[in-house]
């Protein structure tokens, strides 16, 4: 973030979510409202859901996949927020809150086993073709190809996470450290972001990596001037406008801010902002079931490109493709899109990574794609 850091800790609650309890959280949330924490900086919940969670809210099936156990979403309910800036302050509901200064004792990043892919280039291509056939036929326009990478380790999340935001600094970065497992994210993309009446997306699609002699005006001049590029980016415009119409007032989504390029320390990425006024009586059910997964790391249309993906991955995505945010005592929230991410898990480190495929791709190039996306959180080990 620009503007600072916030750490979150001495959690009251701890809710790990499945299919049987997540209406349950739902209504739980609701009663943030009624009950309102003195605190009005710690009365959230905050966490994630998994991709497979959010299939089930929306109803595309998840044949059975190999898959580690990790639970499908975890949220905790925050009493101490630590704002990190030019000074540190600490806000608490707690007498006694937890100095998280006074511990400086973590895992160290301990690699046990080199790193593997999931997916060889041969296997990426079947699917590949698979794809491609499915696009030729009209069944999806853009699709993303998931490959992970997988080593035996451990890691230190606190070290690695401000490794991570010296190279690689991004909006929606997040880390979280828990007695079995952590997670470390540079994801840069805003999914919604819903403030009273009001919820914007950001879709990111488009790419460049960064040279000496690029800047932002040659990026978007990149940008501009490739029709594969413009292409994607409009498709991925176009879905999530269709996303936000289903819960915003008619004639009320509007593109605040088309096709402009954000730059980050090792690449550009090609942006739109869309904004829309929210239909009353809404809850927050029927604004996560509408926007997530997030259509711009999923493809287009996105409940026939979901069936497509779920067919054909043979492993869980875990929370790739899932969202990290928070919903708070208003009733707002913030998620984005899990990507750029390391989840330690039962001494095991997993990268997953995604490029979008389209009519004109080649299968040698997506998967090179996706070994780039991999590489900057692999050197980190």
């Amino acid at each position: 973030m620009k503007n600072g850091y916030d750490l979150f800790t001495d959690f009251s609650e701890k809710i790990i979510l499945h299919n049987k309890n997540i209406d349950n959280f739902f209504k739980k949330i609701r009663k943030l409202k009624k009950f309102r924490s003195s605190n009005k900086f710690c009365s959230m919940y905050i966490g994630f859901f998994g991709y497979q969670l959010l299939c089930n809210l929306i109803h595309v099936k998840v044949p059975k996949q190999k898959n580690s156990h990790f639970p499908m979403g975890i949220f905790y309910k925050p009493e101490t927020v630590i704002k990190i800036r030019k000074n540190i302050t600490i806000r608490s509901s707690l007498k006694n809150f937890r100095n998280l200064f006074e511990n400086k004792i973590f895992n160290q990043t301990r690699i046990l086993s080199p790193f593997k892919i999931n997916i060889d280039i041969n296997r990426y291509k079947n699917i590949f073709n698979q794809f491609s056939k499915n696009l030729r036929e009209g069944k999806t326009y853009q699709i993303k190809i998931c490959t992970k990478y997988k080593n035996k380790s451990t890691i230190d999340p606190v070290s690695m996470f401000w490794k991570l935001m010296k190279t690689n600094a991004s909006p929606e970065s997040f880390m979280i450290r828990d007695n079995n497992y952590c997670i470390v994210s540079c994801s840069p993309e805003t999914l919604i972001e819903k403030k009273g009446k009001f919820i914007t997306t950001k879709p990111i699609a488009g790419t460049l990596r960064k040279t000496k002699n690029t800047n932002i005006r040659k990026a978007y001049s990149f940008f501009k001037n490739n029709i594969k590029e413009t292409k994607e980016h409009n498709m991925i415009v176009d879905m999530e406008r269709s996303d936000l119409s289903k819960i915003c007032k008619y004639n009320t989504v509007k593109i605040s801010k088309l096709k402009y390029v954000e730059e980050y320390r090792h690449l550009y990425h090609y942006v739109s902002a869309i904004k829309g006024e929210l239909k009353k009586n809404l809850t927050t059910k029927d604004i996560i079931t509408a926007m997530m997964p997030g259509g711009s790391v999923i493809g287009c249309p996105k409940i026939s490109t979901l069936n497509l993906l779920n067919r054909q991955e043979k492993e869980s995505r875990n929370i790739y493709t899932g969202a990290f945010g928070y919903i708070n005592s208003e009733l707002d929230m913030r998620f984005n899109n899990i990507i750029r991410t390391i989840i330690n898990f039962k001494g095991s480190s997993e990268i997953a990574v995604a490029s979008g495929v389209v009519i004109d791709s080649t299968a040698k190039k997506e998967f090179n794609e996706n070994y780039i996306k991999a590489k900057s959180l692999i050197n980190l080990f």
